[in-house]
């Protein structure tokens, strides 16, 4: 269950949220990281979520992974939004929202990391896994808040929500980066769940068992 209808209600103003996909077919090889899709009940998690988040801003802009479920998760976000009569711009892939953290080529970099098998996150973040591979947690967490922060400076202002869609990993990075929120401890991210931006100073917030955190960024 996405955890972004509380989270949201800590944002004002202009914001931004990075959610994982919707509810996706099961991947069961490295050669179809690309290619799944949304199952039909990720696809109307999608449409729901954009009827939810609809309310609380005037303008949104839709920025996914450039891999089918995300893409997938961005346009049926975008027909609710569309319905709601809501200002949308889809701005399309970005890479940085895949797995720019891969070093190498990125069906061996999915092979390196089965070899940790369930332990691979873990491993990764601490420093257990050849940063000539997988970039160290650290440097990843960097180079999504810069991204971020980037988006965040062209937006026009006013009420307004930037949608990143990303993956599981992209929002552990995040959630143990910024808040040294475990997944053993906070759960693995849910489909269209992840964590929220807002604000001048710019803000990060994340909700757990425990309620919500907030950490200023600059």
């Amino acid at each position: 269950m996405s955890n972004v209808p509380n989270l949201i209600e800590k944002l004002s103003g202009q914001s931004a949220i990075v959610i994982r996909h919707a509810e996706r077919f099961e991947i069961c090889s490295a050669e179809e990281y690309w290619t799944c899709g949304l199952t039909n009940d990720g696809m109307h998690q999608a449409r729901d979520f954009g009827l939810t988040i609809a309310e609380y801003f005037d303008s949104y802009r839709l920025f996914y992974s450039p891999v089918q479920r995300c893409q997938e998760t961005a346009e049926n976000i975008m027909a609710s939004l569309e319905k709601s009569g809501k200002i949308i711009i889809s701005i399309g892939p970005e890479k940085l929202l895949g797995v720019s953290y891969i070093q190498t080529d990125i069906i061996d970099g999915f092979h390196e990391a089965d070899k940790f098998g369930n332990d691979f996150i873990r491993a990764w973040f601490h420093g257990k896994v050849d940063p000539k591979i997988f970039l160290p947690l650290h440097d990843t967490k960097m180079e999504h808040l810069t991204y971020l922060q980037e988006k965040f400076s062209t937006a026009n202002g006013g009420k307004h929500l930037d949608i990143h869609i990303t993956h599981d990993w992209n929002v552990n990075v995040l959630r143990e980066g910024i808040f040294g929120l475990k997944h053993e401890d906070a759960g693995w991210p849910d489909f269209l769940s992840g964590l929220g931006f807002s604000g001048t100073p710019f803000t990060a917030y994340v909700e757990n068992e425990k309620g919500h955190t907030e950490k200023r960024l600059d």
